[in-house]
């Protein structure tokens, strides 16, 4: 089985990011103070998996996008969240997988509901079938006491 790799969102999202702003810092949830402005912030939010046949799981996760400014410019803002827009469209290559681009939605969070934050939501399906590693059997002998053999 192969699930899509966290650590290859969190690169693929990193590396749509710089391509489109290459001025601006891209950091992960570790950093708490010291960090240059302007700049994003990104984080994977695991929504879950689950099997849902023998040979398929179903699986998904959501990106936050959060963009700190080095002034307050709602106009800015705006054009940041339709920029992310276009940089994911429809779909979202990590590694070699295209993902169907879900919900996108932003919103203002912080103390006072000014710092830009995108959600985009992604679900998937896993092909879970394993091939068989064992040859697959030849010719079947069958003794059946009449004296016949062979099938």
């Amino acid at each position: 089985m192969v699930w899509i790799k966290f650590t290859e969102i969190k690169k693929a999202v990193n590396t749509l990011l710089h391509e489109k702003y290459p001025e601006y810092k891209i950091y992960g949830l570790e950093v708490k103070e010291g960090y240059e402005v302007p700049s994003f912030f990104t984080e994977i939010i695991d929504k879950g998996s689950s099997m849902e046949t023998k040979n398929f799981a179903k699986g998904g996760f959501t990106i936050k996008i959060t963009y700190f400014q080095k002034e307050k410019n709602e106009a800015d803002q705006l054009e940041k969240t339709d920029g992310i827009k276009e940089l994911f469209g429809l779909v979202f290559k990590v590694g070699e997988r295209r993902l169907t681009t879900g919900e996108y939605s932003h919103s203002f969070v912080g103390e006072y509901s000014d710092i830009l934050q995108i959600s985009i939501d992604f679900d998937y399906m896993e092909n879970t079938h394993k091939e068989e590693a064992a040859p697959v059997a030849g010719n079947l002998y069958l003794n059946t006491g009449n004296g016949q053999e062979g099938l």
